[in-house]
């Protein structure tokens, strides 16, 4: 990293003797097809001074400041010649230029010259040449709409949904069907109850544009069927640029709040990560005696005595970033870099948090649901979230070779203070309940790249190493009764902690080829090797005699002060004991190595084809302790839990209906593994929810057959219209699934067969055809109307093998008359809404944005017998953002967003026939950000 920054510095000092002239920059291209033409002259006229564009299109041309006429000249192609290009001393004037084919007349086309600002024309670009079908979302959209990380940014892409402000759902498909990469590499999740990537990470001041590629080629990983988000961090800058800005957000509900719920953490909390005041305070593998002794009484004071939360005034959100990137000309070499850094802090107070638990009674004549607990109280976080990303590239005409350093650090501090409420279907009780909690997120990716060009051959390579983690050091739930104004520790009163922590190391490597055979026919080929290494350990305590011991007061502070441990002069009091289980520690691996081959055929001059075959391998190991069903275990080392070779086949057309406009048609076959979580016996209990997973090591993968059908037709440039169809067909689909007459536990289940059919509609357009005055207006929407069906005879919901269906038939006594055969997908979405309206005034550097953003009621647990489904109510969204330039150069800028205007609240219920039941609540409220960016 140290070499880097040397690098940097020296080739931002020694650009200043460049500081009298300026460059043109930008790429020329297949006005037909998208494709980047490799060897095209970029000239000014008149002289010998030009630039030959690389294997990428792209170009750059160092100029005299004022107007120039710039010729662009390729064999068999259309001369162009382009007036009125303005260079400024010191800066770079963007150029893109579409130039057409054409054998038998090759006179000159002369235009004027149109600079490209927004670099949302360059990704439909990309969208409208690429191979499959694509959607995506661009820095600029980031800059125009005020989106300070990419789980905000992705609700305006086309049939993308965000689930808990963290996790991408592709199609209303999530979790393991959707996966994630950064800069082509598969990346992990750093949350151990999750499969896909927490997006929250990426803050949008190091990305460049983010793609979802909603179908499959072999050139990508088999490995999902929503989608695969590639994200997409800067790396050449067009010009030199050097930025920072300061945000403040403020929500009235949630910030300055004297009554705010916290705890002390450590001093380091406020950089993300713990500075060892919440570490383990003894040794992991340390035996604790069940009977107390002077060892015990020791161990146990070295625990903090912590417990329960306390109120303070928390602060509002901030936000601080800082960038600098710069493309530098050698004679022979073109050096390029980036060094961006983003630091976010972010306070958020629930007051009235709930959450319930409902079941199916029956002990009256007609089954309804009854409340088992009510949970309701304050909840409060503090998230940090840092991270800093180094780039620095060469090139040369025919070579390229870079490396990007990207490193994410995340710290969450929880508070929560609620009371819990049970009823007769449980032992009746009031419960106070504290839970103080810190999780510590962090990944670093270093990618090394190459792109190389050899004739008609063509070869890309990459190796990506990748270190994450998650930890949950001294997670505290304290749990006392009272009944009858008296407290105790009884039907669940306790004091857990526990240690949780996720280590996880990915190595891999691919390359890719292609080969021109002709002007028609383009050959690809290429592999992959990737290995994965995750451990996952949870060190667990609890306190006795909790039986006995005498609870005086409601405060958990009370509890482990000195006069209340265990000593010889207190037999009665407190003291540690170990609690965890062998069953919730595990390590595995994964290995897959995969290799492929395709074709990019011009079959007319309108017609493509791409097809083509993957062939992956995967083999995962387990080591850890299974338990089965008659509650024995056995200890499971390196258990080698799947090993499968799979023929991955895909076929798709590209018909130009016209110039600007395609038809594609796909059909290919994906898969879906299961995690390591999720193939392991590990049993682990989130106590803020109350929910409990347990996993599954027969869990087999599912397979996904995809056809698609898309229209699309790009007006302008920055404009395009699409429609879409397409259907899935899914065999051992994976499904979280409740244990019957468990309405706490999960576990994740094959169950059996799926489909999901849908469409999807897309508008880009400026107002301007309506009357000229509405010129710097324009709209956006896409809408995607999905329906999912499984039947629910082939979901396995027992050991025994009772299927769904068959559980509620027995449940309901036989009577099958009011049971229904199919039901939705978990996670389906039946329809997602996006849309806004941007007005944008480059003249005096203003633009505001406003966007709305809805999915439907979605089923996110499965209801077993007497448990019920549980649904996400829809949330609907309203965001504004208002950005003004100002200064001599429009240097400074200043944006005010407010978001969640509707004052929508994020909801889950229970619904079991006409009733409904609340399953969870917060209130978000509204929040209204204040942002300045200076631009030098």
């Amino acid at each position: 990293m140290k070499k880097f920054f040397i690098v940097a510095l020296a080739v931002c000092i020694s650009s200043s003797a460049f500081s009298q002239t300026g460059f043109l920059r930008g790429k020329v291209y297949d006005q037909i097809s998208g494709e980047a033409l490799f060897g095209a002259a970029v000239i000014k006229k008149g002289t010998t001074t030009g630039a030959v564009a690389d294997f990428d299109g792209n170009f750059s041309l160092t100029l005299e400041p004022g107007t120039h006429t710039i010729e662009v000249q390729f064999v068999s192609y259309q001369s162009k010649t382009i007036e009125g290009v303005e260079i400024v001393a010191g800066q770079t004037t963007t150029l893109d230029i579409p130039i057409s084919e054409d054998v038998t007349e090759l006179e000159s086309v002369v235009v004027t010259a149109e600079v490209i600002r927004n670099n949302d024309v360059g990704l439909l670009s990309v969208q409208k040449k690429s191979i499959n079908t694509m959607d995506g979302i661009s820095s600029a959209s980031f800059r125009r709409v005020g989106d300070s990380n990419l789980s905000s940014a992705m609700n305006r892409v086309t049939g993308v949904t965000i689930q808990g402000d963290k996790y991408v759902y592709v199609r209303g498909l999530g979790d393991r069907y959707t996966k994630t990469s950064l800069n082509g590499m598969i990346i992990p999740g750093l949350d151990p109850d999750r499969n896909d990537v927490q997006v929250d990470l990426f803050p949008t001041g190091v990305l460049e544009n983010v793609i979802v590629y909603k179908t499959f080629t072999p050139n990508l990983v088999g490995d999902f069927a929503g989608g695969l988000v590639n994200i997409q961090t800067k790396a050449f800058p067009e010009e030199k640029t050097s930025s920072a800005s300061l945000s403040f957000g403020y929500n009235p509900a949630m910030h300055f709040n004297s009554n705010a719920v916290s705890y002390k953490g450590s001093s380091t909390d406020a950089l993300g990560w713990d500075n060892g005041a919440r570490a383990l305070p003894i040794s992991a593998s340390a035996s604790i005696p069940t009977l107390p002794n002077s060892f015990v009484e020791e161990t146990t004071k070295k625990f903090s005595p912590l417990l329960g939360t306390s109120r303070s005034t928390n602060f509002m959100n901030t936000n601080f970033s800082l960038s600098h990137g710069n493309q530098v000309q050698r004679n022979k070499v073109t050096w390029g870099y980036n060094a961006i850094f983003n630091y976010t802090n972010t306070n958020t107070f629930y007051e009235g948090f709930a959450r319930k638990r409902f079941e199916k009674d029956r002990t009256s004549a007609e089954v309804s649901l009854e409340r088992d607990f009510t949970a309701a109280g304050d909840l409060s976080t503090n998230n940090v979230l840092w991270s800093a990303l180094g780039t620095l590239a060469a090139k040369v005409d025919n070579h390229t070779i870079g490396t990007n350093i990207f490193h994410t650090q995340n710290g969450v501090s929880t508070a929560l203070d609620r009371e819990i409420d049970f009823t007769t279907l449980n032992n009746p009780t009031l419960v106070h309940n504290d839970i103080l909690a810190y999780t510590q997120r962090q990944m670093t990716n270093n990618i090394l790249y190459g792109k190389h060009q050899f004739g008609k051959l063509r070869v890309d390579w990459t190796n990506s190493l990748l270190v994450s983690g998650i930890s949950d050091p001294d997670y505290r739930d304290t749990r006392i009764n009272e009944d009858d104004g008296e407290f105790a520790f009884k039907n669940g009163g306790t004091i857990n902690r526990f240690w949780r922590e996720l280590k996880e190391t990915n190595e891999s490597f691919k390359a890719d080829l292609v080969y021109e055979l002709n002007d028609n026919n383009k050959l690809k080929a290429g592999g992959m090797v990737a290995f994965k290494w995750r451990e996952f350990t949870v060190n667990s305590f609890n306190y006795a005699p909790i039986s006995t011991f005498e609870v005086k007061q409601n405060d958990p502070n009370w509890l482990l002060t000195n006069p209340n441990l265990y000593s010889v002069e207190n037999p009665g009091g407190l003291y540690i004991q170990n609690n965890s289980n062998a069953y919730n520690n595990y390590d595995g691996s994964q290995s897959t190595y995969a290799a492929y081959v395709m074709n990019e055929m011009n079959i007319t001059s309108k017609l493509k084809s791409i097809y083509g075959v993957r062939v992956e391998n995967v083999k995962m190991f387990y080591t850890g302790v299974r338990l089965n069903e008659d509650n024995s275990s056995q200890l499971e080392n390196n258990t080698k839990t799947l090993d499968k070779t799979n023929l991955l086949p895909s076929l798709n057309f590209v018909y130009a209906l016209q110039e600007n406009m395609n038809l594609r048609a796909s059909f290919n076959k994906t898969l879906a593994r299961p995690s390591f979580k999720e193939k392991s016996s590990a049993f682990i209990e989130d106590p803020i929810t109350r929910i409990q997973f347990s996993g599954n090591l027969d869990l087999k993968q599912a397979q996904i057959l995809n056809y698609d059908l898309r229209w699309e037709y790009f007006f302008t440039p920055g404009e395009m219209v699409s429609a879409s169809v397409f259907y899935k067909d899914f065999t051992d689909h994976i499904a979280l699934v409740f244990f019957p007459n468990n309405p706490g536990q999960l576990k994740p289940r094959n169950v059996g067969e799926a489909q999901v059919y849908g469409a999807e509609f897309e508008v880009r357009k400026d107002l301007s055809f309506i009357t000229p005055a509405l010129q710097n207006f324009s709209i956006g929407s896409n809408v995607s109307i999905v329906a999912s069906r499984v039947n629910r005879k082939t979901v396995t919901v027992s050991e025994q093998g009772q299927t769904e269906y068959d559980s509620e038939v027995s449940y309901k006594g036989g009577d099958a008359s009011s049971v229904k055969l199919y039901r939705e997908m978990t996670g389906q979405s039946p329809y997602v809404v996006n849309a806004y309206l941007l007005y944008q005034n480059d003249e005096i550097g203003f633009s505001t944005n406003l966007s709305y953003n809805v999915q439907g009621e979605t089923i996110t647990f499965i209801g077993i017998s007497n448990i019920p489904d549980v649904y996400q109510k829809p949330f609907n969204s309203l965001n504004l953002n208002v950005t003004q330039q100002f200064g001599g150069s429009r240097q400074s800028a200043l944006s005010l967003s407010a978001k969640n205007l509707l004052n929508a609240k994020d909801q889950q219920v229970y619904k079991f026939g006409d009733q409904e039941e609340l399953f969870s609540l917060y209130m978000p409220q509204r929040l209204f950000s204040l942002k300045y960016t200076y631009t030098f």
